[in-house]
């Protein structure tokens, strides 16, 4: 998804036009719709997840069979197909085992999912970025309200703390520039998520740039954090804080805690004080 393309027309109106002509899409829209009513009611949770399951299974498999005619005319359905089974995979839960873009063994479930995003990015960038999904003009205020100055600035100090340790660390020239690189980038959508925050934005509306940032990690990063590489872990979990804020999006409710569990459960003991205050934003009643 991208910033400043009118979302809510294209969910309400013009995603269930393109389910008419391209059926996958109306299964993937009635599984997001059926586990939000697991959500909201979880008494009859079991009922609408295997109602999800279902029309997940189908949308799925339709969308694999035509994968392999991508091309300009399809190419925004299943882009936007695959945008849905990634936001699927959020509302169905966090899963044991399984923290995004790193796992207990193995590749990590969602970064699969991400992956075939990028690869119908990458072969047809200009055309499914056009149209219904152009992006339109940046007009978030750059104004920071005072708490979010303040918010702003401790998240700042902490990241750029962790970019002394990776400086004082990695003697590898090639990879600490890498390092550096990534935490450039999350310093940089910090600023961000935090003007949205001050003009009212949670939720959905920071999506963009909380899974823009694991989209542009590099394949070498994303390699260190499925190696468990303690820096690699520490710099995600400075990350980890934003999804906090998504948290009144139903299907991000609880994935910040998971994740940082997981790192939590990885990370050597001895960087441990590292991610301490990313556990006091996530975890305030509980860190001491």
């Amino acid at each position: 998804m991208t910033a400043g393309a009118d979302l809510s027309n294209l969910w309400q109106k013009h995603l269930v036009h393109w389910g008419i002509q391209f059926p996958p899409i109306l299964h993937l829209i009635l599984a997001l719709s059926a586990l939000h009513l697991a959500y909201k009611q979880p008494d009859l949770r079991e009922q609408y997840i295997q109602q999800a399951d279902n029309h997940f299974s189908f949308g799925t498999r339709s969308i694999t069979r035509v994968l392999s005619e991508l091309n300009t005319d399809n190419c925004q359905k299943i882009y936007m197909s695959a945008v849905m089974i990634c936001f699927i995979y959020f509302g169905r839960g966090p899963r044991p085992g399984q923290y995004l873009i790193f796992s207990d063994s193995g590749p990590a479930e969602w970064l699969v999912l991400m992956r075939g995003v990028r690869l119908i990015v990458l072969s047809h960038h200009a055309e499914v970025f056009s149209g219904l999904l152009q992006p339109g003009p940046n007009d978030w205020s750059h104004t920071l309200t005072a708490e979010m100055r303040r918010e702003l600035h401790e998240h700042t100090v902490q990241t750029e703390a962790v970019r002394r340790l990776v400086q004082r660390d990695i003697a590898d020239g090639e990879a600490r520039g890498r390092y550096l690189a990534v935490i450039e980038d999350l310093l940089e959508i910090m600023r961000e998520v935090y003007e949205r925050r001050s003009a009212g934005s949670s939720g959905v509306e920071l999506m963009d740039l909380l899974i823009g940032w694991l989209y542009r990690l590099p394949q070498e990063i994303i390699g260190s954090i499925e190696q468990k590489e303690p820096h690699a872990l520490v710099i995600l979990a400075h990350w980890a804080v934003l999804l906090k804020y998504m948290g009144s999006a139903w299907f991000m409710d609880g994935w910040a805690e998971h994740v940082l569990s997981g790192i939590s459960t990885y990370l050597h003991e001895s960087f441990h004080p590292w991610i301490k205050w990313p556990l006091e934003k996530v975890y305030p009643a509980q860190v001491s």
